[in-house]
């Protein structure tokens, strides 16, 4: 992880677990690894500096191409928003309900409303029990569950290029403790794992770089990954 963000990457460490974070529900791995974000420059929690900094991105590309006076605020506001509605429609394609949470957490924080603003960096961190009144700020439902996290993720990653960074590199760590779960559990571990390394494959989450850390049994015993014979290809 040092390495990569010596290489300009972000990193995120999760620690597998059958309680805590299991395989099969994604988004509670996407949402320890938002907690667990680290840069260069924050070494854990950078969720919200990336978030930040990427709105204020916008404002200095406005100025430096020189097309509105920079003592005029309403008028780099304005083409601040322009400059983010472009910026808005990869990420609106691939994850309209994170496009408009950021939307709602940049005029929540415009005006003031940090109790909004904190909310939805929440509910973008895939936080659960965010307040009903936060989300219809944004015009989202509900918590982000095992396959908006997915997409998240996706969102997460083109801040992130826009932002200048390599990438994200995200490490499972522990992911033997698949082998010790009952078999059904396992089933869908190993499954959902198998759908994302797909997925990867298949270019849905450029820059991101997967690295899966077991014992040597998870690879090559009865439990681990040879049960699914196209991940064990995958892997090996």
């Amino acid at each position: 992880q040092e390495t990569a963000k010596r290489a300009g990457f972000a990193t995120a460490e999760v620690q597998i677990s059958e309680t805590e974070t299991p395989l099969h529900r994604l988004e509670t791995v996407y949402r320890r690894g938002i907690e667990q974000l680290s840069t260069p420059d924050c070494f854990l929690g950078a969720f919200r500096s990336i978030i930040d900094g990427w709105f204020y991105g916008l404002e200095e590309d406005v100025l430096e191409e020189g097309s509105v006076d920079p003592n005029d605020g309403a008028a780099l506001a304005a083409k601040a928003d322009e400059l983010l509605e472009q910026r808005l429609v990869e990420i609106t394609r691939a994850t309209p309900q994170f496009a408009s949470a950021l939307r709602a957490y940049r005029t929540a924080q415009r005006s003031g409303d940090h109790a909004t603003a904190e909310g939805l960096a929440g509910w973008l961190a895939g936080q659960p029990h965010v307040a009903a009144s936060i989300k219809r700020a944004a015009g989202v439902k509900g918590d982000v569950d095992h396959f908006a996290a997915l997409s998240f993720l996706r969102g997460l990653l083109l801040i992130l290029k826009d932002s200048g960074y390599s990438g994200l590199v995200l490490v499972l760590d522990e992911i033997e403790t698949l082998q010790r779960v009952r078999t059904d559990v396992r089933e869908k571990g190993l499954n959902a794992l198998r759908q994302f390394i797909d997925d990867i494959d298949s270019g849905r989450f450029p820059n991101l770089y997967l690295l899966i850390t077991g014992t040597p049994a998870f690879y090559d015993g009865p439990q681990g990954v040879r049960r699914l014979e196209p991940l064990a290809q995958r892997l090996h």
